[in-house]
């Protein structure tokens, strides 16, 4: 019977293009990397996401490992524990985010079902002003809120001037605020103008 590949020659296998090769890695530490996620996230379905996604990040990063930095399973470990921080941060961003943006409810106890009504009608009307906005404006403006970047992680990251993602940063809050007006939404822009404005 043949000698189980090692770890390092797995990756080297996915980085020429085996993919299943990245099968037998993810069955080999899977039962490993999990649990890290769950601690993490604490949801299940999230952890389960979190390593899909890092396996996919090994299909596409295994020829940037190297063996001087550490062992495959101390590479693999780093890149679940990183995913599922980045994970925990956006679900606190999209809160933020929500509570920002979004009317503030005041406690259960005191909302009649008129006042949901009007709230449900509030969300439906913002959900539609950010579809109004032009798609490199929206993705701008999700990336810093809900993904936690910086305006300079973004422009290194899309590859574009620094200048060019502030600008649209600014046009795009100031388009939204715009499309909230439109919908009768009465909001005063300037604490997300000036929350955006901190991630540069």
């Amino acid at each position: 019977m043949a000698e189980p590949r090692s770890d390092a020659e797995l990756l080297g296998l996915i980085a020429s293009g085996d993919v299943r090769a990245v099968g037998e890695l993810y069955d080999r530490h899977s039962s490993i990397l999990f649990p890290i996620a769950l601690r993490i996230v604490r949801d299940r379905s999230e952890a389960e996401d979190v390593l899909h996604d890092a396996f996919v990040a090994v299909n596409d990063r295994a020829s940037q490992y190297a063996a001087e930095r550490g062992s495959v399973i101390a590479w693999l470990v780093t890149l679940v524990r990183n995913l599922s921080i980045d994970r925990t941060r956006r679900r606190e961003r999209r809160g933020t985010l929500a509570r920002d943006v979004l009317p503030h409810e005041p406690p259960a106890s005191n909302r009649d079902p008129e006042r949901l009504t009007s709230d449900a009608s509030e969300r439906e009307k913002i959900r539609r002003a950010l579809d109004t906005l032009p798609e490199a404006q929206r993705q701008t403006l999700e990336v810093a809120f809900f993904e936690g970047l910086s305006y300079p992680e973004i422009a290194a990251r899309e590859n574009v001037p620094l200048g060019t993602i502030k600008s649209r940063a600014a046009r795009a809050l100031a388009a939204l605020r715009d499309a909230l007006v439109k919908e009768g939404v009465t909001l005063d822009g300037s604490e997300m103008s000036s929350k955006a404005g901190s991630t540069g």
